[in-house]
């Protein structure tokens, strides 16, 4: 028997909004909007949008994406990669 705990939920949620966050950077270009970014995931996920960023700064320090809080976006990290050189 699989026993799901509080981490569990909280690491599949976070992986979740990773890969839909990965999935929206795929099909919208190498940039995304950060805010309607994060009320769009508020609305899907029934999350408040603190604790949807919290689990994007995880994600960010994990390097799956760039968050831009001054310019508002979201960033691929193959696109960061690329204007660095």
């Amino acid at each position: 028997m699989v026993r799901r705990d509080g981490a569990e939920v909280r690491r599949e949620r976070i992986q979740k909004i990773g890969r839909r966050v990965l999935a929206l950077l795929h099909e919208k270009g190498d940039r995304i909007p950060l805010g309607k970014t994060v009320s769009r995931l508020a609305y899907e996920f029934g999350l408040t949008k603190e604790k949807i960023m919290e689990y994007l700064k995880i994600l960010e320090d994990l390097d799956r994406f760039v968050l831009d809080i001054e310019k508002d976006e979201i960033r691929s990290v193959a696109s960061e990669e690329i204007s660095d050189e």
